[in-house]
């Protein structure tokens, strides 16, 4: 028989080493995953047989959309085929509330390792696909991950707010989510995330938030999650100068967006521009209406 609980706070060690031993590559940097599971809205469920964990998940509650994140999938291999719907439909609510609406879940679309890893990126792997249209979900939408090397240039970057303007960041993003093809819990959960851990930036025009952007200097990478900007208010190029810009400050290697809607595909070409390399990835966007 398989028993399910939900971890306490100080009982987040236990999700973050059975991720370790399921999949080691996922956890880039142990104290962010650690922030991540410490939030108020993240949850870590455990399942277990015969006193034996076997797997888990991670959840985000959105309050802003009144939506959830499945935000990691871990289960070991041996039980991958028998125990892995049990596992994701125990950390699932059962119905609509006031509260949770529908589930968001980001799938990788090929067997490439996660190079951003969890908590900036929340994609679960592509094997897990099959359990999660058995669970009611559907592909809503694509979202690209893209990864640039930047070349050392003379860059004269906009200045970012000395404290970010957090209301107004809100309604930008809440504004722009649908233009950019990013009308998902997961830019919330991200916006959370990056303002929690004061790594969320603002710029203003006209006292108006133009962009917001949460840049994380992480393994000798930038990467920037959550990204959304007013096209009509701020040139995509000026936008791409300032990501490029904090990524020579910090003389990193490279640059990770995990999280790209459609609409946000001239920014990706404003950053190829500066870029000697780059690379995409797609993955699916996939819903649980409740």
């Amino acid at each position: 028989m398989m028993f399910n609980g939900r971890l306490n706070k100080n009982e987040s060690h236990i999700w973050l080493n059975l991720q370790q031993d399921v999949n080691a590559s996922k956890v880039k940097d142990r104290s962010l995953v650690m922030d991540f599971l410490q939030l108020p809205e993240s949850i870590s469920f455990v399942s277990s047989v015969s006193e034996q964990i076997i797997g888990g998940t991670t959840i985000y509650r959105d309050r802003t959309r009144l939506s959830m994140v499945l935000a990691n999938v871990a289960v070991k291999d041996a039980f991958r085929e028998t125990a892995t719907y049990q596992i994701v439909k125990a950390s699932l609510p059962f119905f609509k509330t006031v509260a949770i609406r529908d589930v968001d879940v980001l799938v990788s679309n090929d067997v490439i390792a996660d190079p951003v890893g969890f908590p900036l990126s929340f994609e679960v792997e592509s094997w897990t696909r099959d359990v999660l249209v058995r669970a009611g979900f559907e592909e809503v939408n694509k979202i690209g991950q893209y990864s640039f090397d930047i070349q050392e240039d003379n860059y004269h970057p906009f200045k970012w707010d000395n404290r970010p303007n957090e209301e107004s960041a809100k309604e930008l993003m809440w504004d722009m989510s649908k233009p950019a093809g990013l009308t998902t819990s997961l830019i919330w959960a991200a916006r959370d995330f990056a303002m929690a851990s004061k790594n969320l930036m603002t710029y203003t025009v006209n006292e108006k938030v133009a962009a917001v952007a949460g840049l994380w200097s992480t393994n000798e990478s930038l990467v920037v999650t959550p990204v959304v900007s007013d096209p009509e208010i701020l040139d995509w190029s000026k936008l791409a100068e300032a990501i490029a810009a904090e990524g020579a400050k910090l003389q990193v290697n490279r640059i990770y967006l995990p999280l790209v809607g459609p609409g946000q595909a001239a920014l990706i070409e404003e950053l190829q521009k500066t870029s000697t390399k780059s690379s995409t990835r797609e993955l699916s966007l996939m819903r649980k209406p409740l």
